[in-house]
């Protein structure tokens, strides 16, 4: 999964770069085969659980895609705005606060009290 992760924000960094929609559209359909190569590791290590366990709205593998490009987004606010700008810090914030959410994601659906949607 980390090699996915890490994919995925490699895309991210790329997609940022370049202005042809064929080749958006490209980087686009990588992302979402890894998005299932997340989705897929997950429903082979942990078991799901349907009675009682509230439903997640988004996948596991999308979580891991929004945070690679927020994860980008934050780096480039760096670039562009500086490590001190209002900008660069409501980004880190938000990278953050999907982190967070992630762990919690992690933590309920191995615990049972959340699944996640099936493909």
């Amino acid at each position: 999964m980390l090699r996915s992760a890490h994919a995925l924000a490699e895309l991210h960094e790329r997609r940022a770069q370049v202005r042809d929609a064929a080749l958006i559209a490209e980087i686009d359909c990588r992302r979402g085969e890894l998005v299932d190569d997340i989705n897929d590791w997950i429903v082979s290590e942990i078991p799901i659980h349907r009675n009682g366990a509230s439903l997640h709205t988004e996948s596991l593998g999308a979580v891991v895609d929004r945070m690679a490009r927020s994860w980008v987004d934050a780096n480039q606010a760096i670039d562009l705005d500086g490590v001190r700008s209002d900008t660069t810090h409501k980004h880190w914030y938000q990278l953050a606060e999907l982190v967070d959410g992630y762990t919690d994601l992690v933590t309920d659906v191995a615990g049972g009290r959340r699944r996640l949607p099936e493909q």
